[in-house]
Order: C-alpha cells, then sequence, then structure tokens
C-alpha cells in the first residue's frame, strides 16, 4: 500500500519511537500521511497512518505568512533607517534634508497601511460569523468612493459613477466601505494618467445585486487571476510598491468580507483590455427603497 522507500527503512530500522511523515504522495502527489507503528501483542504491530495534509498546508501558509510580512516590512525600514543615517551624520543641505525627509515619509506611511491591513484581516478572521443584517445607504457609499477616487486620482483620470437608487444592502457598513474603497483605490493606482474608472452598482437579471469597478488599465494576464486573492501576491511587485499596495486587499474582500456577507468576487482582465472587479451580493442582501 506504500511503496516508498523511507518507510522500507522505518519499517527495516525497527525505530518507531518517532512517526515517519510522507509528503507528495498519491496520484497528483498532494498528499502527507503521518505513520506510526506501535506494539499490538507479542508478536505483532499496529500501523496506524493519518492524513495530515490540511495540517501541513496550514503550516505551510503560516511560514510563508510571516516570510512575507517581515519581507514587507523589512524593506521601508531599510530605507527610513539609511535616510535616518544620513540626517544624522551629513551635514546636507535643506532642500536635501527636506528630500530624505519627505521619502521617509513615504515608507512610513507605507508602514501603517500594511499595519492597518493586518489589523483588519486579524478582526474579520476573528469574527466568522455572518455579517449583521443592518440597512447600509448605498447612494451614500457611493458619494464618499466618488471622493475618495477623485482625491486619490488629483485630476489624472476620468472617474464616472452610476448606482441604482432603487437598492441597498444589508450588512456591516465599515466592512463593505473597507471592500469597496480597496476595488476603487486598486483601480486609480493601476491606471496609467487619462484612463478611465467606472463605478456602478445595479440589479442583476437573478434578482442579485452587483458592485463594480471597471479601469482602462494594463490588464491582467489570465494565468495570474486565480492567484490575485493570495495574501500579498502581485502581478507586478515593483509596480506594487510604486503604487503603495500591500497586497493584503483582494485577500481581506474575498476570504472575509465577501463572504460575511454570502457574496462572490467576479474579475475580468486580459492585457491590453483593462479590469473589471465586481462583488455580488445575494438576494437576501438586497433590500428595494
Amino acid at each position: 500500500m506504500i511503496r516508498r522507500p523511507e518507510f522500507v527503512r522505518y519499517l527495516n530500522d525497527r525505530l518507531f519511537d518517532e512517526p515517519l511523515l510522507i509528503e507528495q504522495m498519491g496520484s497528483n502527489s498532494n498528499l502527507s500521511l503521518m505513520i506510526q507503528v506501535f506494539p499490538f501483542s507479542e508478536n505483532r504491530r499496529l500501523l496506524l497512518a493519518q492524513d495530515v495534509t490540511d495540517l501541513r498546508k496550514a503550516e505551510a501558509m503560516r511560514r510563508d505568512f510571516v516570510a512575507n510580512v517581515s519581507h514587507e516590512m523589512r524593506t521601508p525600514l531599510t530605507v527610513m533607517t539609511g535616510f535616518l543615517e544620513a540626517v544624522q551624520t551629513l551635514d546636507l543641505e535643506p532642500a536635501k534634508k527636506e528630500e530624505y525627509l519627505e521619502l521617509m515619509m513615504v515608507q512610513g506611511k507605507r508602514m501603517k497601511s500594511l499595519v492597518e491591513d493586518l489589523l483588519t484581516l486579524a478582526n474579520l478572521e476573528a469574527n466568522t460569523q455572518p455579517a449583521p443584517q443592518s440597512k447600509v445607504s448605498m447612494q451614500t457609499i457611493l458619494a464618499m468612493l466618488k471622493n475618495e477616487a477623485e482625491a486619490l486620482s488629483h485630476g489624472r483620470h476620468v472617474i464616472s459613477i452610476e448606482g441604482d437608487a432603487n437598492y441597498s444592502l444589508l450588512g456591516d457598513e465599515r466592512e463593505l466601505i473597507s471592500a469597496f474603497s480597496n476595488l476603487v483605490s486598486n483601480a486609480v493606482r493601476y491606471t496609467p494618467d487619462g484612463g478611465n474608472i467606472q463605478i456602478a452598482w445595479s440589479a442583476t437579471p437573478k434578482n442579485d445585486a452587483e458592485f463594480s469597478v471597471r479601469d482602462s488599465g494594463p490588464g491582467i494576464p489570465s494565468e495570474h487571476l486565480p492567484r490575485l486573492t493570495e495574501r500579498f501576491y502581485r502581478v507586478d511587485r515593483s509596480r506594487s510598491r510604486e503604487t503603495g499596495g500591500t497586497g493584503l486587499g483582494l485577500a481581506i474582500i474575498v476570504k472575509h468580507v465577501a463572504t460575511r456577507h454570502q457574496a462572490q468576487l467576479l474579475i475580468e482582465s486580459a492585457p491590453g483590455e483593462g479590469s473589471r472587479f465586481a462583488i455580488e451580493f445575494p438576494s437576501a442582501r438586497v433590500v428595494s427603497i
């Protein structure tokens, strides 16, 4: 049943005090087994095999998460430390000193954004219950999002908004604003100057409702789409650093805000054709005004 050299050695050496972990088993090589042999009777042994695949995956995710957080924090800290040493030890001109301080402020804001996203993620993960059924005014949220988009764009984009005033949502207003703001800010950050950004809220043919953000940005290759919701995953890491992204936004939206509202994130994108991100809410979460 288990034709692996390490298992044969385990049996032959008869060192059964510790279990044996065998990974990459099965037809698709994704199974992990923990095996241990115990005395059963005078001339018999009991072999216990436990499927620990999910446990190993969770451990790997934790390791990757810690490594990614450390990596994301190390870069701005290194930059800030370097500039601080320069300001402390060098006799700089006022203009150059002001420039260094401004660069340190940028890196400080980046770390602050990362910490805030991590705290949001931790709070959402701690709350696994469905979102409350509080009525949320989408018209108010849409007006807020338009102001945020225009402030972030500084006139570099054409921003339009369409909202069906006949429908509102039932849910957690703070979480919904966080999710919607993330999609809007991503569109502004990744759309070149002069591009178009369309924010929309409308009913669907299935009596559901959908919040969407469409941009005329560079688009995303199809091979990246399934991984966009992974924590810290970025299509273009250097571009993300330039725009100040933390790589946690979509993970927060999909795994927690959308899930708590029984909603679904839909992504449509292709290189050169822009992107469309939409959160589709079930009819149970939609109310007519």
